[in-house]
This record gives structure tokens, sequence and C-alpha cells, in this order.
């Protein structure tokens, strides 16, 4: 969506006394870059429909109104990793709008979003609208959301969540069976499905700006990246178990010990996995290279990918960052991302 798309909703912003600082942040956090699935893609489909519903005169200008806001702040929150994604979007609602006589009504259908069970004829009509991705897609859009999904949910090991993701879908086919069908489809596709994944791994004491310019062209190449921080004897692994933030908070990062190579095999079972090695210059190719014989060694089906990161990251390496740390503290923050 364009700020246009937005600007054309400007009245009905304001009909609900929101300024344009609440504006500007209702569209920042569609725009947040973990949403693959619920994004303004998802937004705007649901804009178009009820538009068209209105048009067809299946609903009222105030209906309509109470589903306009109610598509804007149905996911105004989303954080995978959390249960309360919809009280905390009813009350983001509340706070960017002053409340006028359907207010309630709205925060009412954020609310009923959470478990699909409208508790009115008109959250019945966004309940069916939001979930007609499951009820009406053919195959190939299921597949689509399918893939959204699954990179929304990244941070999970893909092992524990196939097993989440195919006990929903078997709820949805009992809760569905207009579009069992293409459901069971879906599911038995997962059933045998093993994503390319690329464990990109190394010490990231601290992960920086280098680190990130190749995580990103990596996701680019494969469904998922993990990021395994495993402990180097040359290096001091002091952030090897922190709990991920920042950039991170939405991938999946992970600590091992012992032999890469027997990480990479601990992985294989559910998935086709890649590790992915990030250059510098020609020095850092020359040791990748020597390295990479010696995992051979070990595992002679291993598959390496090369990645180069860009020229303004060429720098850039953790280990001067750390010395730059020490030698006034705050000196070395230009090159890791913001937390």
């Amino acid at each position: 969506m364009n700020i246009s798309d937005y600007a054309d909703y400007y009245p009905l912003f304001s009909r609900y006394g929101m300024n344009s600082t609440a504006v500007h942040e209702l569209i920042v956090r569609w725009r947040e870059p973990h949403r693959f699935y619920h994004n303004e893609m998802h937004l705007q489909f649901l804009l178009e429909a009820i538009e068209k519903l209105h048009a067809q005169g299946q609903v009222s200008d105030t209906q309509k109104d109470c589903l306009l806001m109610t598509a804007f702040f149905h996911d105004a929150i989303y954080d995978p990793a959390s249960g309360e994604n919809e009280e905390a979007s009813a009350k983001l609602f509340t706070e960017l709008t002053n409340g006028v006589e359907d207010s309630e009504a709205v925060v009412q259908m954020i609310l009923d979003t959470k478990t699909h069970m409208p508790k009115s004829d008109l959250s019945k009509v966004f309940s069916g609208l939001d979930m007609s991705v499951v009820t009406d897609s053919d195959f190939e859009a299921l597949l689509t959301w399918e893939r959204g999904i699954a990179r929304e949910y990244q941070f999970v090991d893909y092992s524990l969540y196939k097993i989440g993701r195919i006990s929903f879908l078997e709820h949805c086919i009992e809760a569905f069976p207009q579009n069992k069908t293409n459901l069971q489809n879906l599911v038995a596709y997962l059933k045998q499905h093993k994503p390319r994944i690329g464990i990109y791994a190394g010490s990231f004491n601290p992960f920086h700006h280098g680190h990130l310019n190749i995580l990103e062209k990596a996701e680019r190449i494969f469904d998922k990246i993990i990021v395994a921080r495993g402990i180097n004897p040359e290096k001091d692994n002091l952030l090897t178990n922190k709990r991920p933030t920042g950039v991170l908070k939405y991938r999946q990062v992970e600590g091992f010990s012992g032999l890469l190579t027997d990480y990479i095999t601990s992985k294989e079972e559910h998935a086709d996995i890649t590790l992915i090695r990030g250059l510098r210059n020609g020095d850092d190719l020359a040791y990748e290279v020597n390295q990479q014989r010696f995992m051979e060694d070990m595992k002679p089906n291993l598959k390496v990918v090369f990645i180069r990161c860009d020229m303004q990251f060429e720098h850039i390496s953790s280990s001067a960052i750390r010395n730059l740390e020490k030698i006034s503290k705050g000196l070395g923050d230009k090159y890791v991302p913001i937390e």
C-alpha cells in the first residue's frame, strides 16, 4: 500500500479522532519487516472486500466504517511470539482514537479475531473475510499463505513448527469442511516437504552490519536461515547464550558446541541444509576454503554457499569492534545494528 492509499481513509480516521501522529504509527506498524502474511497486502485485501460489500449494499455506511477500522487495527500489533496480539491491538485502537458511538463494537470485533468465534453478525462478516484465505483459497493460494506464515515463525525450529502447523491445519479441516480437499492437500505437502534452510554459523561477538548484510542476502536465496552461534577457541563468546533481540528477534538463533558438521547433521531430518559462509575479501576466501576441506573430510555430503558482503562492510569485524570498545565504550556502536 502507498501513502495515498491510506490518505483515502483520512476522513474515516478523523471521524474516530485519529491525528496525523496516530495514523503514522498505524502505518509504521503495518510495515514492520517481520510481517510476511499479516502485512499491508492482507490489509488491502480486507479493505477492498469491505468496500465491495458496501457497494453491493450488504453493509450500511456505519457498518462499513466499523469493518474498516477493525481491518486497520485487528493486526496492528503483531508479534508472532506473543499470544496477546488481539488484546494489544484492541488497546492500541482505544489509545489512538477518541471513543465514538461504535468504538466498542470495533474493539469487540478485534478481540473476536483471537478465536474467530464472532459475538455479533457484523463480527461474523469480518471474521469470514479474515479467514477467507482458509475457507476459499485453492491449493496454490494456500501454499502462498503457508510460506508467509512460515517466514513469520522462522524463529521456531522447523521440526517444532511443522508439528504445530499440521495440528492447526487439521483443526481447520474440521472447522471449515467447505475447503477440506485443498487443506488436506496442504497437510500432505507439509508432511513430506523439506524446506531449504541455510545455517549461518559464527561467533557473532558482536553481530554487526556486515553479518546482517550477508544474512539478508542469504534470506533471499533460502526459505529460512538459522543463525548458529558457536564456540570459537580463538574468540571471546560472551554473547553466545544471550536471548536474541533487535534485528535477530524474529530469526532462529541457536548456540552450539562441538563440531559444526554435527550440528548441521542434527538439522537434516526435517530440512535440506546448506552452510552459509560470509566473505569480506580474498583472505577470507582462502581461510574458508581451507576450513571447508576439513569439514568435507568429516561430512562428505556438506553443501556450502559463500556470500560476499557489500563493499561498505568489508572493513568491519567483531574483533575490531571489541577492540574499539576497549578503547572507549560506545565507539563500536555505529557498526552494530540498533537493538
